[in-house]
């Protein structure tokens, strides 16, 4: 009589709660005795189990269609057959016929109940469905029951597959799921990151950070990444900082370590201490990516001509990149290259219309050129994106008064000094001052 035992248990590829979820034991052998073959009431199949040993032979070949089809007619005559049942199950799960997969399982399971293979299989592809309450219920008895092959080891990893689809609904419950697989031997820490995953998904942070610290205080890198993670967005920098600096050690030359470290020790005030992080960095690496981080962290310490070091080549490389021109066009602005600086900011405007924050440096740049009528249009412009503010008021005034269209200049002279509130008293002084110069009565 055919046997199934080369046949893995389903594997069920992109699980919806984790790789780390699937079955690799095997399903329960064909009764072999005669006792058992009564009890399962096969005896009456005895003709047809070399049609069987052909469909699980397709299976072995993955040639799930082949196998789907003849296990239809199989079924259609062995209705109370529990591994055709199973094979179908099996076969459909890797057609991605989740649903067909899930009746075929629950036929085998009913057939044969105490078949933890059949159970767990079941388990696996209610998860895969999305329907995690009921897969936790299936694999509930299935850790109840005897795998036919694996033993303890198959027995964990069903613990671990309930633990999983658990904590999609209840965390707590799910750790407690967790350690009982723990208690039975083993447990890799593929298994450990995927729940601590989970569990940071739920919100439930302490239990994420309880797996992700154990396992980083043995070493896994991927843990380390992930308590960092958790900690800075809790915004526990200290802790962050320590543990991203020890993937730092373990995984040397982590570019995008390295770019998270910086942006942390920006998020505490430690912007000189992220450009000191990343500039030997990027001197040895020279990548795009690092010279943008690099380049954002010279702006926010204003140091303009570094900054317009790298910006440079970058906005030449990429010249359909809006924000580069924008960043480009700021640092030679501060260096008080207006000419340069207006070209590289027109640029960004004309390549992103929307880039609100890119116009009043724009409008800055052209005042300095006296290229008053675009102060104005480029002004005009950010009013649909953004409210007006002292300082635009003010550069539309002057630009006004300078192509001497006295009456706007007026009007936005008084809506300066109206918004200004005493902040600016330089400015508020000239604006008083000209009015009276074009409004003498």
């Amino acid at each position: 009589m055919a046997t199934s035992k080369l046949i893995p248990a389903l594997v069920l590829a992109g699980i919806a709660v984790s790789a780390t979820a699937q079955s690799r034991s095997a399903p329960r052998p064909h009764p072999s005795t005669t006792e058992e073959r009564a009890t399962h009431d096969l005896a009456a199949h005895d003709l047809a189990t070399d049609d069987l040993k052909d469909a699980e032979d397709l299976l072995q070949k993955q040639q799930y269609q082949q196998a789907e089809e003849k296990l239809f007619v199989i079924v259609a005559k062995q209705s109370t057959n529990p591994q055709a049942w199973f094979d179908l199950g099996f076969a459909q799960s890797h057609l991605g016929k989740t649903a067909d997969s899930i009746a075929a399982y629950e036929r085998a399971a009913q057939l044969s109940p105490k078949w933890f293979e059949a159970q767990q299989n079941l388990g696996l592809a209610l998860a895969k469905s999305g329907d995690f309450p009921a897969a936790a219920a299936a694999l509930k008895i299935a850790v109840t029951l005897k795998p036919t092959t694996g033993g303890d080891r198959a027995l964990s990893q069903a613990w671990i597959s309930l633990a999983q689809v658990t904590a999609e609904f209840d965390p707590q419950q799910a750790r407690r799921y967790l350690q009982k697989a723990v208690e039975m031997g083993p447990v890799s820490p593929d298994f450990f990151l995927a729940m601590a995953d989970i569990f940071a998904a739920h919100g439930v942070l302490d239990e994420a950070e309880n797996l992700y610290r154990q396992l980083a205080e043995e070493g896994n890198s991927e843990a380390i990444a992930r308590l960092a993670g958790l900690y800075l967005q809790q915004k526990r920098y200290a802790d962050a900082e320590t543990w991203l600096r020890k993937y730092i050690v373990a995984n040397p030359g982590n570019m995008a370590a390295e770019i998270q470290l910086g942006k942390l020790l920006v998020a505490q005030g430690k912007t000189q201490e992220a450009i000191a992080a990343l500039a030997p960095v990027y001197s040895n690496a020279h990548d795009p990516k690092l010279a943008r981080e690099l380049a954002a962290l010279y702006l926010d310490a204003k140091q303009y001509d570094s900054a317009a070091k790298l910006l440079q080549p970058l906005a030449a490389q990429s010249p359909n990149d809006a924000q580069l021109h924008l960043d480009y066009g700021s640092a030679l602005a501060h260096q008080h290259n207006y000419p340069e600086a207006q070209s590289e900011l027109l640029k960004a405007v004309q390549l992103k219309p929307s880039l609100a924050e890119a116009y009043f440096d724009l409008a800055y740049a052209a005042q300095q050129n006296k290229n008053h009528e675009l102060v104005i249009r480029v002004l005009d412009a950010r009013s649909k994106l953004q409210p007006e503010t002292p300082a635009t008021y003010f550069l539309r005034a002057t630009a006004y008064d300078s192509l001497r269209m006295y009456k706007p200049a007026a009007e936005n002279y008084k809506l300066f000094l109206a918004s200004a509130a005493g902040k600016f008293p330089d400015q508020e002084f000239q604006a008083r001052h000209r009015l009276k110069a074009i409004l003498p009565n």
